[in-house]
């Protein structure tokens, strides 16, 4: 069995396939999905689609690239939002620096969000974009207010930053980039703990080999399990193993 831990189904690229998809988990071995949020929209979405189906639970926020739109009032309705049924995470929250958006008020909205995610003992999903050094300084100012875990997204940084990272006990999630020709993952994955890993299809995006350039879902997660298996020296049926103890254990999931 597989767990995706991180999945947009209510992207506009899925709309209409979600119950096909959804139907598909059982022959595909996936016990469960979480729904991420990246802006006020798509968390309500995310929270809608829990409370639809029993195999999906929602993580909500705000991406650093919605910072410009998030309001006073949108940070009180996340609040409220968070606190809902099968709501277990804050995500996806962070810095993304490859688009030309005020670097000091993503900063601003992240650390707002890390806050909040204490203030309501949830974790933190975290998505990094070219912007290691910024990261590392709010994590390390912020410390005091990351008490409840801590998952990096698709992570593409490297092994040295996994040991600067460490001081948080973090978890690193890894996807479908995995898998692609010009991959540079295999010694970030190994630096990480194992009982720290977890895999993710980030759907629809990020699909992986054979089927890139096709619309993601996360009925193709085993190739992203069967891939990190080959430079643990696990199966892909193991992998699916060790990472669905992970996620649970990250999101509290007790079943």
């Amino acid at each position: 069995m597989y767990i995706d831990s991180h999945t947009h189904l209510s992207d506009d690229l899925l709309i209409g396939d979600i119950d096909k998809i959804i139907s598909d988990f059982s022959e595909s071995g996936i016990e469960m999905v979480f729904e991420i949020g990246s802006d006020m929209a798509s968390s309500r979405s995310a929270a809608k689609l829990a409370s639809q189906y029993d195999c999906i639970y929602a993580v909500v926020g705000c991406h650093p690239i919605a910072t410009d739109d998030v309001t006073e009032a949108d940070m009180l309705e996340l609040e409220q939002l968070a606190k809902g049924d099968k709501i277990v995470a804050l995500g996806e929250i962070g810095l993304d620096y490859h688009y030309d958006i005020d670097h000091n008020r993503q900063k601003a909205l992240f650390v707002k969000q890390i806050i909040l995610a204490d203030k309501l003992s949830l974790p933190i999903v975290v998505h990094l974009r070219d912007a290691y050094q910024d990261m590392e300084q709010i994590l390390t100012e912020n410390k005091q207010y990351i008490n409840n875990g801590i998952l990096f997204h698709c992570y593409s940084g490297s092994a040295e930053m996994v040991d600067r990272f460490a001081f948080l006990d973090p978890y690193y999630a890894f996807g479908g980039a995995i898998t692609f020709k010009k991959n540079n993952r295999e010694l970030a994955i190994k630096a990480v703990p194992q009982d720290r890993l977890l895999i993710e299809t980030d759907c629809p995006y990020m699909t992986p080999v054979p089927f890139r350039g096709k619309v993601n879902n996360p009925n193709y997660i085993y190739l992203v399990a069967e891939k990190m298996g080959e430079g643990l020296r696990m199966s892909g049926e193991e992998v699916g193993v060790l990472t669905n103890i992970n996620t649970k254990r990250f999101y509290r999931i007790n079943k």
